[in-house]
């Protein structure tokens, strides 16, 4: 097994991009040395391969591309990938939650004659806020 922790990382982001704590976990996991981590963590960084704001960015596109959820779901999916909260209320900022609500529900067509409860929880299993929901369904 290869134990270069470079190629390692490498190999892990060829598939998507990754974050920092993405990338230190993968290498903890393969019982890489801290020191070493940290090493390639900045290689990968001064390469430009590791960016987390980036990452941010990339994540919630293309998540809004393919399932559009509001930004409470946005937010806990970016935490549990191990980005920094400052990040997080960046890159959300310009969040267009009753944009992508309405996305949602139009991408459902068995929503289409529901009645308000159904459109209201599938909407709020998707992270949008109480008042957004209300917003769209009302309309």
């Amino acid at each position: 097994m290869d134990k270069d922790p470079l190629k390692i990382a490498l190999h892990f982001l060829k598939f998507r991009p990754r974050s920092v704590f993405e990338i230190r976990k993968k290498l903890e996991a393969k019982r890489i040395d801290e020191k070493e981590i940290e090493k390639v963590i900045s290689v990968l960084k001064r390469e430009k391969l590791l960016d987390d704001r980036k990452f941010a960015k990339m994540w919630i596109e293309s998540r809004n591309n393919l399932r559009p959820s509001g930004s409470y779901v946005l937010k806990m999916e970016l935490r549990r990938l191990g980005i920094a909260e400052d990040i997080i209320e960046e890159v959300l900022t310009p969040q267009r939650d009753e944009v992508l609500a309405r996305k949602a529900l139009e991408s459902k067509s068995r929503l289409k004659n529901a009645d308000f409860n159904k459109k209201a929880a599938f909407l709020q299993r998707r992270g949008f806020a109480t008042n957004i929901i209300y917003q769209i369904i009302k309309k």
